[in-house]
């Protein structure tokens, strides 16, 4: 599932899971444009942030700037969430986010 092309940026972010279908295209944008300002409010790619998670999830050591960038990555994926499912019952629920 993709988000909408408007707020395309130079990395595409989705949401994937069990339960991602579920979301409403208003839902995915709200979900991707919280994520970006996160993102922004910190001053760094995502790509950045993926890629140092992605060194952390192969148990590879990180630097300072990559442990920082994993720390931006959860608070993006977090807020991403929480924007998306705005006004669900249940959050108990398989959506993350995906570049």
């Amino acid at each position: 599932m993709s988000h909408s092309t408007e707020l395309e940026k130079p990395v595409g972010l989705e949401f994937v899971g069990e339960q991602s279908s579920l979301l409403s295209g208003d839902e995915i944008r709200a979900g991707i444009s919280a994520a970006f300002q996160v993102f922004e409010k910190h001053g760094v790619n995502p790509g950045d942030c993926k890629q140092a998670v992605r060194k952390l999830a192969d148990n590879e050591l990180l630097t300072k700037n990559e442990a920082f960038h994993c720390l931006i990555w959860n608070e993006a994926e977090d807020s991403a969430f929480r924007a998306a499912t705005l006004g669900w019952l249940a959050r108990n629920v398989d959506i993350r986010l995906k570049i």
